[in-house]
Parts: structure tokens; C-alpha cells; sequence
């Protein structure tokens, strides 16, 4: 019994963290009580299970049905607690988290088709999902961005996209020596 809830606990360990990685399935598609069956409800569950049931087994005299029924219990008691966690704290506030559409290509490559004035817009092109665009464009700190350069969209408001040169993003990501 000792080797079952010793596997069940490791098993809940490597479901949490799977689940830490991966995220919960949000497919509302699915059927009602399947989505309830998620990895987090899962490694909660199969941690308790062995949480409890490895000392039981260690230093208790109960029988093998027993020490399944407690340690059972515990995993079930922690499936409902992380369901109403997930249910009533997870989902609402991912609900109400909303999107700034003016980052949402952020990060994004460009290329500059016409200049980038101190005092004027220029121009950029870029790919997203398959489709070619073009915008009006400014640079962040305002400086001169020659025809041709690579740029990074930090945002888009008012159909102008703000835009900084790849180069000054490149320096700033590289490690130092």
C-alpha cells in the first residue's frame, strides 16, 4: 500500500506542475461535468490521496480498505476545494480580466516603407495571420527611423502604430558577458 500512495503523491506532484505549465483547458464546448476533470482537480487529488495514505500505511494498524477510504476522502474533500477555488475564483477573475487591444501586437516585427520623422508619421508594414498591413506610424522616442529599417510595434492607437527600432530592443535583450 505504501508503494500506491507514495505513486499517487509523486503522480500529484507532476500533475501540478503540468498544470502549473499548460494552464487550464478553458473548451466550454465540452460537456458539463468533463471540464470539472481538469489537471489541477486531478493533482489535488492524487497528492491527498497519498499525502494521507502514506503515513497511514507507514505507521497505522488499519486495514488496506481503510487507509483507501481516508485517503480517499482527503483527495475527494481537496478535488471539491479546488473546483470551488477554480469556479469561484479562477474563472471570474480571468472573466473580468480584459484584453488592451492597443497591446496586442506588441512585440510584434515591422518593416518601415516610408521614414519616421521626429515631427511626422511614417509608414510600416507588417504579416499577422496570414494578411499584409499597413500603418501610419510614430516612434516612441521620437527619433529619426530610416526607410527600410525593422521595427517592433510597442502599441496601436487611433490607427497609428507606436514603434521603437529592433536594434535598440536587440541591445537591450542581450546578455552581459
Amino acid at each position: 500500500m505504501r508503494i500506491l500512495f507514495l505513486a499517487a503523491f509523486i503522480l500529484g506532484l507532476v500533475l501540478g506542475v503540468v498544470s502549473m505549465i499548460a494552464g487550464i483547458d478553458r473548451d466550454q464546448r465540452r460537456g458539463r461535468w468533463v471540464r470539472f476533470i481538469n489537471l489541477p482537480t486531478a493533482g489535488v487529488a492524487a497528492t491527498l490521496f497519498g499525502l494521507v495514505g502514506y503515513p497511514l500505511a507507514k505507521y497505522s494498524s488499519l486495514g488496506p480498505l481503510a487507509m483507501t477510504l481516508i485517503a480517499g476522502s482527503a483527495a475527494l474533500v481537496g478535488a471539491v476545494g479546488m473546483l470551488v477555488l477554480i469556479a469561484g475564483w479562477a474563472v471570474p477573475s480571468a472573466a473580468r480580466d480584459v484584453a488592451d487591444e492597443r497591446y496586442i501586437l506588441q512585440g510584434h516585427l515591422a518593416h518601415v516603407t516610408r521614414a519616421i520623422r521626429p515631427t511626422e508619421t511614417g509608414e510600416i508594414t507588417f504579416e499577422h495571420e496570414g494578411r499584409q498591413y499597413t500603418l501610419r506610424a510614430c516612434s516612441i522616442d521620437g527619433k529619426l527611423i530610416a526607410q527600410d529599417s525593422e521595427v517592433v510595434i510597442e502599441r496601436i492607437e487611433d490607427e497609428i502604430a507606436y514603434v521603437e527600432l529592433w536594434t535598440t530592443i536587440a541591445k537591450q535583450l542581450e546578455l552581459p558577458s
